[in-house]
C-alpha cells in the first residue's frame, strides 16, 4: 500500500516535467519522427524513427537516449536488458523523487562543473549521470583522481 502511494506521489511530483516531455514527443510524433514504444517500468518510452530529419539525428548523435520526466526517447528500439533504457529509467526515478527541481539541479550541476572544475567534463562528471551509470553497473571513472603530483 505504501509503495503504491509513493509511486503515485512520484508520478504527480514529476508531472510538470512529464507534460513537457509529452508535448515534445507528441509534436515529433505528429511528424512521424518519433514512435511510441510502450511503457517500461515508470517510463513512457518512445523511439526515434528512421524518417527523422538529419538535424534531429545529429542533435542526438552519440546519445543513446534522453529522459524528460517520465518520458524517455531512445535512438533505437530497446532490447531486453538494454543498458541505455536502464540508464534513462534511473533519470525517470530521479525526476519522480525531485520533481520540477530535477532538471534545475541537473542544469546547475552542469554549470557548476563547467565553471568550477575546469579539468572535468560537465556531462560525464554530473552527479545525476554518475548515479545513472552506477545504476546500470558501469565503472565510474573519477576524472583527475589519479593525477600525478607536480
Amino acid at each position: 500500500m505504501w509503495d503504491k502511494f509513493k509511486r503515485a506521489l512520484g508520478y504527480f511530483w514529476a508531472s510538470p516535467v512529464t507534460v513537457v516531455g509529452l508535448i515534445y514527443t507528441g509534436t515529433f510524433n505528429l511528424f512521424r519522427w518519433y514512435k511510441w514504444h510502450g511503457l517500461e517500468g515508470d517510463a513512457l518510452v518512445w523511439t526515434a524513427s528512421e524518417g527523422a530529419p538529419g538535424w534531429l539525428k545529429r542533435a542526438w548523435s552519440g546519445w543513446g537516449g534522453h529522459a524528460i520526466g517520465n518520458v524517455v526517447v531512445l535512438t533505437k528500439t530497446p532490447l531486453a536488458g538494454d543498458s541505455t533504457l536502464t540508464h534513462e529509467q534511473k533519470h525517470v526515478n530521479q525526476c519522480m523523487r525531485l520533481g520540477i527541481f530535477q532538471p534545475i539541479f541537473y542544469g546547475l550541476s552542469l554549470l557548476f562543473i563547467k565553471i568550477g572544475c575546469t579539468d572535468s567534463d560537465p556531462y560525464y562528471d554530473n552527479p545525476f549521470e554518475i548515479d545513472a551509470r552506477r545504476h546500470t553497473g558501469e565503472l565510474i571513472d573519477v576524472v583527475g583522481a589519479m593525477k600525478p603530483k607536480k
